[in-house]
């Protein structure tokens, strides 16, 4: 009966995925917005390594993880991030809250199959610009909302003691909405105009993804644990409607605009690449007690292009990320001792993250910090993590922005035997 309970309410929470806005960046402009996804809660205090892989714990970003799953295991996740933004002359502030993920994974056998939802990008930006070139005052409004979410179904079968392999497809869907508002404030002879206009773009996104993976695990002579994981994405297609319409607007005395003559843009459809990506990563430890990791990431976003705008001095390059962290329990199954059997986890990431605009590329840096709190009495019942992520991204250089943030996160995972046959009715 619990497990229900626990299950409905999850499902009552996923529906909020649909209508939050996660994110504050401006960066978050380009493409199909900014990726939120870096794995469950546990995963990304630890670096977000694909290479961990346990019985207890569910690692979305390795399909082939879920062959070593031995009791049904629900996450779920959220988080608030806490984002200061700079330029060298401006500084802003911005909070926002958002769910992160859903999952739910069970052994049947060798096959450890995993379904769960998720946000994967967001659109989140509020950017006002003045121009003062050409002998005018300009000012320009920029506004961006919504995402794509990521609904998915892994499958990961242990070839043997050693090998297991996974694939996971995933659908991809949703939308978003931007606009672009501009006002003449000076024409150069000191003169307002006083109408001005507005560009709104909506974005209707679909399609399918891929993640293979092939993990190696030996316990070695001096029973330490060897783990060795590769993941392969290959490129796929995602489909984008494009709607829109064009308007002059009118500013009011209060600040308000109001629509004075309005034109809907023709329908536009056109296939928008999902790049390909792979990593290689390797962990060294000792089961239940400690573990180390290093990965490297690379994701083929030189292929990329920005939907339908054309944009100066912005380009898009090949991502490299690199991973390191791991996790420490000081005794498990101590019954003296309840702080023992917390885990902690430490961890950091540095990555390009594939733009380039005014000739400097927008990188990507965070330290991760996470505990891992157990309910019950034993290790394999259920879990809260709590995680803490400092990061930065961008630069200040060529008229950019920084953004300084602060990530506070809460992961729940309940274990369970939901599919267990009873021996007595």
């Amino acid at each position: 009966m619990i497990n229900k309970i626990i299950l409905g309410i999850c499902l009552l929470t996923v529906s909020s995925t649909f209508a939050q806005q996660g994110t504050a960046s401006p960066y978050s402009y380009f493409g199909t917005g900014d990726q939120k996804y870096k794995g469950t809660n546990e995963i990304k205090t630890m670096g977000s390594l694909a290479v961990f892989q346990d019985s207890i714990h569910i690692n979305t970003l390795n399909p082939a993880s879920y062959a070593n799953l031995q009791k049904t295991t629900l996450s779920v996740g959220f988080s608030n991030t806490s984002t200061t933004l700079k330029t060298d002359n401006a500084k802003e502030k911005a909070n926002r809250s958002s769910f992160d993920y859903f999952a739910l994974a069970f052994p049947a056998g060798k096959l450890g199959i995993s379904v769960g939802i998720m946000p994967y990008t967001f659109v989140g930006y509020n950017i006002a610009n003045l121009d003062t070139s050409n002998n005018q005052i300009t000012t320009r409004e920029y506004n961006g909302e919504g995402g794509i979410n990521r609904t998915y179904l892994g499958l990961g079968y242990k070839i043997n003691d050693n090998f297991n392999v996974g694939v996971e497809a995933a659908f991809n869907f949703g939308d978003t909405k931007n606009s672009t508002t501009k006002f003449i404030l000076d024409d150069g002879t000191g003169f307002a105009v006083e109408r001005g206009s507005r560009q709104i773009i909506s974005n209707d996104y679909s399609g399918f993804s891929l993640n293979t993976a092939l993990s190696y695990s030996k316990i070695l002579e001096n029973k330490m644990k060897l783990d060795i994981t590769a993941t392969y994405s290959p490129e796929m297609k995602l489909k984008n409607k494009q709607t829109g319409n064009i308007s002059t607007i009118i500013l009011g005395q209060t600040g308000g605009t109001t629509v004075a003559e309005e034109k809907t843009l023709s329908e536009v459809t056109k296939d928008l690449v999902t790049p390909q990506k792979y990593s290689i990563g390797v962990g060294y430890g000792k089961n239940h007690k400690w573990f180390v990791g290093a990965e490297y990431t690379n994701i083929q976003n030189s292929k990329l292009n920005n939907s339908y705008i054309d944009l100066v001095n912005f380009k898009y390059e090949d991502t490299h990320r690199f991973s390191l962290g791991g996790y420490y329990t000081p005794k498990n199954n101590s019954f003296t001792s309840y702080f023992d059997r917390i885990t902690y986890r430490l961890g950091a990431r540095y990555e390009n993250t594939g733009l380039k605009i005014n000739n400097e590329g927008i990188n990507d840096a965070a330290i991760n910090f996470g505990v891992g709190i157990p309910v019950g009495v034993n290790r394999d019942v259920s879990n809260i993590n709590i995680g803490l992520e400092y990061g930065k991204r961008g630069t200040k250089n060529n008229g950019l922005i920084q953004e300084n943030y602060f990530n506070i996160s809460i992961g729940l995972s309940f274990n369970d035997k939901w599919f267990q046959k009873r021996r007595y009715e």
